[in-house]
């Protein structure tokens, strides 16, 4: 999937010399960590973080607290939720899984079934393949008229996670459902998604029209099956510019993987369980979706440090390090670091961005000049109404050059 490699290159390096950089590094933080920590602690009382905003910064090499105000204390987190979930998803599935997409047998003679596996990337231009390599199977045996019915059960009936606000769905996330486009935030993406297919297998020959929706035998003879994109994509796609659904989707296919049923709750038990197998404490932390959108998630500071000192150790989740945002470069942070004194660590930050009403948050990594390497997050609960949202965010940007330590 090409744009969700583009930027890749400059992440990669950054993680590529992360190898070289823990391979060299001392086992206790440096002697500059203490100008540091009073640096990060004067760059959290700019009034635009208001009076509760938290801070934890680890040092990768050694696993040392290099500065903390807060850390342990739970928090909102807004999209740097989908840090937890690159995590989970990536242990669970592993990045080279790819997502089938089906068409089977239907039930009686005239009738298939197109099956949703909830590929959180399928495309048009997926479907549109599905559509011609299903018609021309149906030629080859003969079918000139079918009817294609729609298997949506691999997810239950979709309802709002606890703590979205009214008007959140289909703004900023689409019912969760096991076929859909990639982009697509209409109320109905199984609708979509289905009457593309069967207008595709009708332009190429076949007479289709759409039946119900139905329950595929699980012996059904297969006809044909699709699996266009990998883990590796999704986890990219949905760090760098935030992608809602994908979080969702993903959220729902670690609770499957892990013999959960794909519930909001149990997909939180899930999460939760594939956190303690990476060795990242669970608790007190709450995990009501995937995507960061509901105001009643719950993380720290510290455990999200935790978590990408993790994966910058950890080959299986790679493909969360490359899918961050690159400070003025990539996605989400493509127009931040802007302005002094945060603009130093431009190309030299990669984090995960996160914004709700009232609440700013980033976590991520970066190599300072020191060499050393180091994880942190800024959780901003209460952003005081006197400020906008662009001072706050470069107040946040700001703590962050100086973690990174040009600022």
């Amino acid at each position: 999937m090409t744009h969700a490699r583009a930027a890749r290159s400059l992440v990669a390096a950054t993680a590529a010399a992360l190898v070289v950089g823990l391979m060299a590094a001392p086992t206790a933080a440096s002697p500059a960590d203490d100008r540091m920590e009073r640096a990060v602690a004067a760059g959290m009382r700019a009034p635009a973080l208001g009076a509760d905003a938290t801070v934890h910064v680890r040092d990768v090499g050694s696993d040392a607290t290099v500065a903390d105000d807060g850390g342990d204390e739970r928090q909102v987190p807004a999209s740097t939720m989908k840090v937890v979930t690159a995590a989970t998803s990536l242990v669970t599935l592993g990045a080279e899984h790819r997502f089938a997409t089906r068409v089977v047998e239907g039930a009686s003679s005239g009738r298939i079934v197109l099956v949703g596996g909830g590929d959180p990337l399928l495309t048009r231009a997926d479907v549109a393949d599905l559509a011609a390599r299903t018609a021309r199977k149906l030629r080859q045996a003969g079918v000139t008229s079918v009817v294609v019915d729609i298997d949506d059960y691999l997810f239950p009936q979709p309802t709002d996670a606890q703590g979205w606000a009214p008007g959140d769905r289909p703004t900023y996330a689409a019912a969760v459902r096991p076929l859909g486009f990639v982009g697509d935030y209409s109320n109905d993406t199984v609708l979509t998604a289905w009457t593309s297919f069967v207008q595709g297998v009708r332009a190429r020959g076949v007479n289709a029209r759409a039946g119900s929706r139905v329950l595929a035998d699980a012996d059904a003879r297969r006809i044909t099956v699709i699996r266009p994109h990998s883990l590796r994509e999704a986890v990219e796609l949905m760090l760098r510019v935030s992608e809602n659904n994908v979080a969702e989707v993903l959220f729902r296919q670690v609770a499957l993987a892990r013999g959960y049923p794909a519930t909001w709750s149990s997909a939180s038990s899930a999460a939760q369980e594939a956190l303690r197998d990476l060795g990242v404490a669970s608790w007190p932390l709450r995990l009501v979706d995937g995507s960061g959108l509901s105001g009643r998630n719950r993380l720290t500071a510290t455990a999200l440090t935790e978590l990408l000192d993790v994966a910058l150790g950890d080959a299986r989740l790679d493909a969360l390090i490359d899918g961050l945002p690159v400070a003025g470069r990539t996605g989400t942070l493509i127009n931040r670091f802007a302005s002094p004194p945060a603009s130093c660590a431009r190309g030299k930050v990669a984090a995960k961005t996160g914004s709700l009403t009232g609440v700013s948050t980033l976590a991520g990594v970066t190599q300072g000049r020191d060499g050393r390497w180091r994880s942190f997050a800024i959780l901003v609960n209460h952003r005081p109404a006197a400020y906008p949202t662009s001072s706050t965010s470069l107040a946040i940007d700001s703590v962050a050059a100086v973690v990174q330590g040009c600022a």
